[in-house]
C-alpha cells in the first residue's frame, strides 16, 4: 500500500497532515474540483435533515464499497450519520458544510484517489474495533487548495469502514499555529 511518509512515526493525525501539506504544496494535484457557487446555511436546519441531504448525495454513486490500493473500504448509512455530526459540532468544518456535502456526492473519487498517511492500532479497547487508517485527498474549491482527510476503521468482520471526513484549506495546515486552536 502506497504511504507517502514512510519513515516517520505519528502520535497525531495532526503532524501527519502537516507533514503531507509540505510535500505536495509545491507540486499541488487535485484529484478533483468542486465549484460552490450556492451557499447553502444549514446553521438553523436540524443535524436528521444535513444527514438526509448527504445520503441523498452519497446515493448518486450507486454502491458503497471501494478500492484504495486493493483494499475494500465500505461507508455505510451509519458511517455518513457518524460523519455528519462530527461536522456539524466543529466550528471550522461547519463552514465548510456545503463542501462537505457535495463530497458525498464524489466519496468514489475521494476514497479511491486518498493517500495512505499513517495508520495506528485501536488503543481505547474497543472489541469491535481493530486498527485506524488515515488518508489525504487534494482538491480544489472555488480555485483554492485543500486537503481532504479520512479515516478508516476495520472492524470485527475484518471489514475497512470509511468513519470520517475533514477539509483543511492547504495554507492553514501549513501555518504552525492552525492545529493549535
Amino acid at each position: 500500500m502506497k504511504t507517502i511518509i514512510k519513515s516517520k512515526s505519528y502520535t497525531n493525525i495532526r503532524d501527519a497532515i502537516y507533514d503531507y501539506a509540505i510535500i505536495i504544496k509545491t507540486n499541488f494535484k487535485p484529484c478533483l474540483e468542486i465549484k460552490t457557487n450556492k451557499f447553502v446555511d444549514y446553521s438553523k436546519e436540524l443535524q436528521t435533515v444535513i444527514y438526509n441531504k448527504a445520503k441523498e448525495e452519497f446515493q448518486k454513486i450507486g454502491k458503497n464499497k471501494f478500492k484504495n490500493n486493493g483494499e475494500d473500504i465500505y461507508v455505510s448509512n451509519g458511517d455518513i450519520k457518524e460523519s455528519i455530526a462530527k461536522i456539524v459540532r466543529n466550528k471550522e468544518q461547519k463552514k465548510l458544510l456545503t463542501a462537505h456535502l457535495e463530497l458525498f456526492s464524489k466519496m468514489d473519487t475521494i476514497i479511491t484517489k486518498g493517500t495512505l498517511i499513517t495508520s495506528a492500532p485501536e488503543t481505547k479497547n474497543r472489541w469491535q474495533n481493530k486498527n485506524w487508517k488515515y488518508y489525504v485527498t487534494p482538491i480544489k474549491i472555488n480555485n483554492k487548495k485543500y486537503v481532504v482527510e479520512f479515516d478508516t476503521l476495520l472492524r470485527e468482520r475484518n471489514e475497512r469502514h470509511f468513519r470520517l471526513q475533514r477539509i483543511f484549506n492547504l495554507e492553514d495546515i501549513l501555518k504552525t499555529e492552525y492545529f493549535d486552536r
